[in-house]
């Protein structure tokens, strides 16, 4: 670790056991904000996280189906909550007892040798069982596993209502070590505010030796310049070229209806940004046509970034 508080903090983290209050289940919100207020600087650590496993048995299954966010999701979208489960997704507990994720696999995969994966991270207000619902058809078309994590908290809109990238990276990263998940054979997405979050987990996975993300997909949010881990790397507390070596599709709709923080003008400076800092950008997206949902909402697009991966993983 480069600094010592954020060893404590993540060390903290793991210690948590039991899931927080029951939330208020919250009123509809815009999923498409990504407006995040500021907290602490966040220092980029060197990660060495332990290899937690997979919870499978009766107990945890027990502990996740008792967990008051879980439930949360389960009455905000019940029919997204059952698709996830018709189609034999995994619902598990994240290591802190804090949240879950949704973990499938395709039919047939070999648990000792798992396909490429999709991380996804849901937009502002939202739940893991949408980006699920999202990427299943596309996943299950190309033979990728989903991992969809739930990274808000059910209620408030303060940095505290959702992880952080320092600490929800040690969370992913651990979940795809125990699954046997290969160093350069994930596709990390966020939308939205998910998508906000994507330069400094990137920026983290390089930072950690791990290199799990071989594309990263920044969906509808720019990298806000004043949000904590973003000042990190503008400062070089992650090196030089912190986004070396990575790839990236960008997304936007040109009808978003705030522009300069996640629509095209937004986009088109996170990519002169993430070049700055040694990222390639293999291909920006910009609908003509699209709102703030432009990319699932067109299959064209999807698929025009799933090839980009499918190009990256055969080279």
């Amino acid at each position: 670790m480069k600094r010592i508080f954020l060893t404590l903090a993540f060390l903290a983290l793991l210690a948590v056991s039991c899931a927080p209050t029951a939330p208020q289940i919250a009123p509809a919100v815009n999923e498409g904000a990504t407006d995040i207020p500021a907290a602490q600087t966040i220092a980029p650590p060197t990660l060495a996280a332990p290899i937690v496993s997979t919870p499978t048995t009766a107990s945890e299954t027990n502990t996740v189906a008792s967990l008051p966010l879980l439930q949360q999701a389960q009455t905000a979208d019940p029919e997204r909550y059952q698709f996830a489960v018709e189609k034999g997704a995994q619902i598990l507990p994240t290591t802190d007892g804090k949240s879950f994720y949704v973990l499938w696999l395709p039919e047939g995969s070999d648990p000792s040798s798992p396909p490429p994966m999709i991380v996804t991270l849901h937009g502002h207000g939202s739940w893991a069982f949408d980006g699920f619902f999202l990427w299943h058809p596309y996943a299950a078309e190309r033979g990728y596993g989903i991992l969809a994590l739930q990274w808000w908290f059910g209620g408030g809109e303060d940095v505290t209502d959702y992880y952080l990238p320092n600490e929800m990276y040690p969370l992913i990263g651990n979940i795809l070590r125990a699954n046997r998940v290969q160093p350069q054979t994930v596709l990390l997405h966020g939308f939205s505010r998910g998508s906000t979050n994507t330069y400094g987990l990137t920026a983290l996975d390089r930072a950690s030796g791990n290199i799990f993300f071989l594309l990263t997909i920044s969906n509808a949010g720019g990298a806000a310049r004043d949000f904590p881990i973003n000042q990190s790397i503008d400062q070089g507390e992650f090196g030089s070229q912190p986004f070396a070596d990575t790839h990236w599709v960008m997304v936007c709709g040109m009808k978003d209806p705030n522009p300069d923080r996640d629509g095209c003008p937004a986009m088109r400076a996170t990519r002169d940004w993430v070049t700055q800092y040694g990222g390639t950008v293999d291909l920006l997206i910009e609908d003509p046509n699209g709102d703030h949902g432009a990319f699932h909402r067109n299959p064209d697009n999807v698929n025009a970034a799933l090839d980009v991966f499918s190009e990256l993983l055969g080279r």
